[in-house]
């Protein structure tokens, strides 16, 4: 008697122990609540929880499509057929988790396949119960998920809680995961993404070995057609080109306002006088291009400059050809150019002079600059600049200026004051101090805002292809014109593969130029 009391129980508190680690971990979604509940791994909690998920699976097949599981309305083909999910579930389960365990192991993880399956199925099983009976009742209600996820439906902003429901179990799929194996959380995103990106490859290529006709293989096909064609290599070509012509500018702009903007206040002196000599070089070629010095010079500057102009656009190149158009128009409009210039010579002096005093002030300006639409920006450039890849490339070097001069700033201003004055007590003057201590150790952030501003360009270098420019961009203005889903699409997947692409190496050009000493500071810390 006292052997059955005791026994009854165990079967107690083992049933409530595993109640209580689901309700645990929906509660309390932290790491430290899966590193208590790893203490009390158990596989027969695993095997039995996971049985439960599968027998509520099979009830509910079984409720709202008998039809679909068993054949025969007899007790006995109902058990087979619910025994039939509940190995099916079980099976599903562990093989998951035995893919993800390896993977993990790859990664780094020192957990057991035990431990990891029973903090798994703390999550699964109860939430995949929640799912089944939100499933229930919208089956009864006749709701159906796409109706649900469909903002302009009545019942649309359900789907506002489904996606964070669905962002929850995400969640501490990533805790249990990492408690687990004690990864990094990088390392258990790459083993939660590697299956998923595996099935993806598969799913794609059972998708052209089917032959099926789809989103993705109709986009494939056409940009495979433009590939073979040479209009996408084209566009791309023009595209990469009107964005590293416009950054190399922006960066050196940037950079050295981003510097004059954290020194001290300078006074006139002689010696700037030398600042005059491109002033008055770039002052003249302006005023001889606009006729005020007499029309028979301006015709003979407008006659050079467009020879010039058609030269360099009689040069055939396929990979160079669309840097030699931007340095055609540019060449073609010496009067902007001499203006333009000009007029950024007598900033920059300006900055020179005020320094840290005129911070603020030039940060906000070029805020300001951002959020000018960028359709308004190029159009207001139309009359002095004209279309075509003077416009945009003067257009997004204005844009490409906060990140980077933002960057700049912060990232000098952010230098140890306990460093530069180690420096200058070596002797340093402010210009070495400034090239062999706060930029090197400013690299890193610097680099950061030439990675926003050039994925930045790159989005609003499509919209350039409105005035004229050949970028990807043409795909989607075509598209739209043309009412072709298959273009716009394109140029949509084009330019996103391309930012991810130029960000990812911008990313590794990040890392080579940051000092050693750097990084192991950074790991260290």
């Amino acid at each position: 008697m006292q052997a059955e009391k005791t026994q009854t129980k165990a079967q107690n508190r083992f049933w409530r122990e595993l109640l209580d680690g689901w309700m645990n971990v929906l509660t309390q979604p932290n790491l430290d609540t899966f590193r208590a509940q790893r203490a009390r791994a158990d596989p027969l909690k695993t095997v039995l929880g996971v049985g439960l998920l599968g027998l509520v699976l099979g009830l509910w097949a079984l409720a709202i499509k008998p039809a679909t599981l068993v054949t025969e309305m007899r007790t006995e083909a109902i058990l087979i057929d619910l025994l039939r999910m509940i190995f099916f579930t079980e099976a599903d389960f562990f093989i998951i988790s035995l893919l993800l365990f390896f993977i993990a192991r790859g990664f780094n993880g020192i957990g057991s396949f035990s431990q990891q399956s029973y903090l798994l199925s703390l999550v699964t099983v109860p939430l995949g119960m929640i799912v089944v009976a939100f499933l229930f009742v919208g089956e009864k209600l006749g709701l159906t998920l796409t109706a649900v996820l469909n903002p302009l439906s009545p019942v649309g902003v359900a789907g506002i809680f489904v996606i964070l429901f669905a962002l929850y179990g995400f969640l501490l799929l990533l805790f249990a995961l990492q408690a687990a194996h004690e990864m990094q959380s990088s390392a258990v995103f790459y083993t939660f993404g590697t299956p998923l990106v595996a099935w993806g490859i598969l799913r794609i290529a059972s998708m052209f070995a089917a032959g099926e006709e789809n989103v993705i293989t109709t986009q494939w096909a056409f940009i495979a057609d433009q590939w073979a064609k040479g209009t996408a290599q084209e566009l791309l070509l023009g595209h990469l080109w009107l964005v590293a012509f416009s950054v190399s500018i922006a960066v050196v702009l940037g950079v050295t306002i981003g510097v004059f903007i954290t020194w001290p206040a300078q006074r006139p002196r002689l010696s700037h006088l030398v600042i005059l000599i491109p002033l008055a070089l770039f002052l003249l070629l302006w005023a001889a291009s606009s006729g005020l010095l007499g029309e028979g010079m301006a015709d003979q500057i407008a006659s050079t400059t467009k020879d010039w102009s058609r030269s360099l656009k009689r040069i055939d190149n396929l990979y160079f050809g669309p840097l030699l158009a931007i340095v055609a128009a540019i060449i073609a409009k010496p009067a902007a150019v001499g203006m333009i210039v000009a007029v950024f010579t007598i900033i920059l002096y300006a900055l020179f002079l005020a320094g840290e005093k005129a911070g603020d002030l030039t940060l906000y300006i070029a805020g300001i600059i951002l959020t000018i639409p960028s359709v308004a920006l190029f159009g207001a450039m139309i009359k002095p600049l004209g279309i075509g890849p003077f416009n945009a490339a003067f257009a997004l070097i204005l844009y490409a200026q906060l990140p980077i001069l933002r960057n700049t700033y912060t990232g000098i201003k952010a230098v140890t004051p306990e460093i530069v004055e180690a420096g200058r007590g070596m002797g340093m003057t402010e210009a070495q101090l400034l090239l062999k201590v706060k930029l090197p150790m400013a690299v890193p952030v610097i680099m950061t805002g030439v990675r926003v501003s050039i994925v930045m360009l790159i989005g609003i270098a499509s919209i350039a292809a409105y005035i004229g420019n050949d970028t990807l961009g043409q795909y989607i203005f075509d598209g739209i014109t043309r009412a072709q889903e298959k273009r716009y699409y394109a140029g949509a997947i084009l330019v996103a593969i391309l930012a991810l692409a130029v960000d990812y190496f911008l990313g590794w050009l990040q890392g080579r130029l940051t000092p050693e000493g750097l990084k192991g500071r950074r790991e260290a810390a």
